[in-house]
């Protein structure tokens, strides 16, 4: 069961669904807290994150999305590196970036878009919280612990990064001090911080 309904504003669904065809012609899939509360229905998510594994030019790319977007629709872009593009479309974070590690299962084909399987989502949450987590992850880390074991999340990350390091992982999910003065995601689960961090905290110190 898909919870596009419940995790997006219409109009993020509605762009979502217009610029999915788009990006999934390209090979782009979406990933990202976006696609997790997708599959999940946990949270509101309010951006759209899409990867894919070839190379691109972000200049190009944006010109082909102002040429399929003739709507009105007003494009502002916020940045751009090597192989990625951010921008606001209609007020509506979007970014394509460039991800060229392996896919763990392959994107599904919803109505009008790829989105991303657990499994891959859930190793690029784990990269995501080692390299300074925000408390959205803590929130997604939590409510995946609720279908699968840290043991089953570790085994995803390191065969999606190909290595072995755990011990990183480990320390970085029980590091909170850098979200705690973030806002809370608008959740949908009725948890709370504090179960969030006691939670997390517990299965990692069955691991160690």
């Amino acid at each position: 069961m898909r919870h596009e309904s419940e995790v997006l504003a219409p109009e993020t669904a509605e762009l979502l669904h217009s610029l999915g065809s788009f990006f999934s012609n390209l090979g782009f899939y979406l990933a990202g807290g976006t696609a997790l509360a997708i599959h999940l229905g946990h949270r509101k998510s309010i951006d759209l994150d899409f990867f894919g594994g070839r190379e691109f030019d972000p200049l190009s790319l944006e010109h082909d999305i102002r040429e399929f977007l003739k709507d009105g629709s007003q494009v502002q872009v916020s940045g751009t590196a090597k192989n990625t593009l951010n921008l606001f479309i209609d007020g509506i974070k979007v970014d394509a970036l460039r991800y060229s590690y392996p896919i763990l299962s392959p994107p599904t084909q919803e109505d009008s878009y790829l989105l991303a399987s657990i499994p891959d989502i859930s190793a690029m949450k784990l990269s995501a919280v080692t390299n300074r987590g925000s408390k959205k992850d803590f929130f997604d880390i939590f409510q995946l612990l609720q279908d699968y074991s840290l043991g089953e999340l570790l085994d995803f990350y390191v065969e999606k990064f190909s290595t072995h390091d755990r011990f990183m992982v480990l320390r970085s999910l029980t590091y909170f001090d850098d979200a705690e003065a973030e806002p809370e995601p608008i959740l949908l689960n009725r948890t709370t911080w504090s179960k969030v961090k006691k939670t997390i905290s517990s299965v990692v110190a069955e691991l160690c």
